[in-house]
């Protein structure tokens, strides 16, 4: 499985949509697990620890597993942060990400049709400006050929984005290889035809 997850080296998104004089200021986060977006959340109470609420949205894990989903309306009327953000953020087709939309009241009520609204078009401003990557199972498989294939191997290797991580040196070389799940089977069968080659998969 692959799907895009924000590519932010670590440091949080952060965009601002003023709505008739109220603040809602989005922070995007990579975050892979529930705990991280935990993390995310108290985070940004502690910059922004005045403001009305602190909203937020989480995907998790992969962008269609709705079991790690989570939101929260925190204080808001039910049903007009935390859903219409999450909306937003599971349709959006990125992973491992969370939203924390921290709100300064600017004196006029919007109504609930109003806050959706601002949250959600809070939410697809920080989205759109976000970059991302695309991440991919990996598995850990190991390797084992006459030392004259090397070369050929490793040319296989970086065919199938394949990473050495490891060397061993006995009557052979043994390879250890961080490889796309989904590549496995392309790499064997490009292995079939070499004599004294042994692809080692672990099972689950």
């Amino acid at each position: 499985m692959s799907y895009p997850i924000p590519n932010l080296q670590g440091k949080d998104l952060e965009l601002t949509l003023v709505i008739k004089n109220s603040q809602f200021i989005a922070n995007l986060r990579h975050t892979d697990g529930r705990s991280e977006c935990d993390v995310h959340l108290n985070d940004m109470r502690k910059k922004y620890p005045d403001a009305s609420h602190h909203c937020w949205a989480v995907v998790a894990a992969a962008p269609k597993d709705s079991t790690h989903y989570g939101l929260s309306d925190a204080g808001e009327p039910s049903g007009t942060a935390g859903k219409p953000m999450l909306q937003v953020l599971s349709h959006c087709g990125i992973g491992e990400v969370s939203v924390v939309v921290c709100r300064y009241f600017g004196g006029t009520k919007l109504g609930t049709g109003g806050l959706v609204k601002a949250y959600s078009d809070a939410v697809k401003l920080v989205v759109d400006a976000c970059p991302t990557t695309l991440k991919r199972q990996l598995s850990e498989v190991t390797l084992t050929c006459p030392y004259d294939l090397s070369g050929r191997i490793e040319h296989l290797c970086q065919k199938h984005d394949a990473e050495i991580k490891q060397r061993g040196y006995t009557n052979d070389l043994t390879l250890t290889l961080a490889i796309p799940t989904a590549n496995i089977s392309l790499l064997a069968t490009d292995l079939g035809p070499m004599p004294a080659v042994d692809l080692e998969v672990p099972t689950a």
